[in-house]
């Protein structure tokens, strides 16, 4: 992609997938800075951009010398319906943008926005933002960009406690439910073939299927076997009783970052407290890597019932509220397609 003045001293660069040496820099960028986003990553990026149903987008903002001074990173996602015969989408970012804290910096996030904002407004319904840390430079950027705010509560483990602190800061029941699996000789293995990666999409899309949750393709999850796990960014569990494979969890690993993000089960999980037992042997292995942080990747809107929130406390981490930021695009289509109820949840 050709390279753009935006004014100001700034040059932006559109990202494409085939810009291997844009990719890498945007991993180095968010890998040095001082609130890394997996999500924010080039490795992300190429992930992405071989899902189906995916279309990431990626700028790069530098100064005239070449330095970068911010970068952000979004995927459209291409699974929200058709209505009257046009394909809706959405666009998230998790944790951009990252920007350096000068002036030029900020100067550099209010571009990377905007630029984002111009790509998706023409055929998506709206552009939603996840910061991932407490960064009041970035929410203030966002606000002043137009999006508006709304809670989104999140849980925190620290992880460079020891492994016994971590264990008393859970709830009763959970150490209850841990010694149950570990009891009943659950094994948590990753998934490393074609084959295990099928098991893996399997039990995830019972669990979403249940909960009336889209999954995305598993060609995601594929991709992220090829990407990201020789890199160390990812691993892909699945928790099994005896011969029979009960649980799976997908988690990103990232800067000293565990990020929770995809868990499913079968029935049988539930007695075996599988679910509790990938959590936890993944913490404590984050924990002997040096990881800092497990992540579990939301808790819901605070005045909304949510199960997995309830799931995610007993864990003993920090409820933290980040808030989400959204500019909606096409707020009628928008209001339609909540009215006619063919919006699931993640709208």
């Amino acid at each position: 992609m050709a390279t753009t003045r935006a004014g100001e001293g700034i040059d932006m660069k559109r990202i494409a997938a085939t810009d291997e040496g844009s990719l890498n820099e945007l991993t180095k960028f968010a890998a040095s800075h001082s609130c890394p986003s997996p999500f924010q990553s080039g490795a992300m990026f190429r992930v992405y951009s071989k899902t189906k149903g995916c279309r990431p987008i990626g700028f790069l903002a530098r100064d005239g010398e070449g330095e970068i001074l911010g970068s952000i990173s979004a995927t459209t996602f291409m699974d929200a319906g058709i209505l009257v015969g046009k394909i809706v989408n959405h666009v998230s970012c998790r944790g951009g943008p990252l920007f350096l804290p000068a002036k030029e910096g900020t100067t550099a996030g209010r571009l990377l926005l905007a630029r984002l904002i111009d790509a998706a407004k023409e055929k998506s319904l709206y552009t939603r933002i996840y910061p991932m840390f407490d960064q009041a430079d970035q929410q203030s950027l966002l606000t002043a960009t137009g999006f508006s705010r709304e809670d989104w509560l999140n849980y925190l483990v620290d992880l460079s406690l020891t492994e016994g602190v971590l264990w008393e800061k859970m709830s009763k029941h959970r150490r209850k439910g841990i010694r149950r699996a570990e009891n009943l000789g659950l094994q948590m293995v990753d998934a490393k073939t074609t084959a295990d990666i099928d098991t893996l999409y399997s039990l995830l899309l019972m669990a979403h299927e249940q909960a009336k949750i889209p999954l995305q393709d598993k060609s995601l999850f594929d991709a992220m076997q090829r990407v990201l796990v020789p890199e160390g960014m990812a691993r892909l569990v699945i928790a099994y009783r005896g011969e029979e494979p009960i649980a799976a969890r997908v988690v990103l690993t990232f800067s000293g970052i565990i990020y929770d993000w995809y868990a499913g089960s079968a029935p049988e999980a539930f007695e075996a407290y599988a679910n509790e037992f990938l959590v936890w042997r993944l913490m404590t292995w984050g924990c002997k890597s040096g990881y800092r942080l497990f992540d579990f990747g939301g808790a819901g809107l605070p005045e909304e019932e949510y199960g997995p929130r309830e799931f995610k406390r007993r864990f003993g981490g920090k409820l933290v509220n980040f808030g989400r930021y959204t500019v909606v695009h096409k707020p009628k289509t928008l209001k339609l397609i909540q009215n006619l109820n063919k919006v699931r949840r993640r709208f």
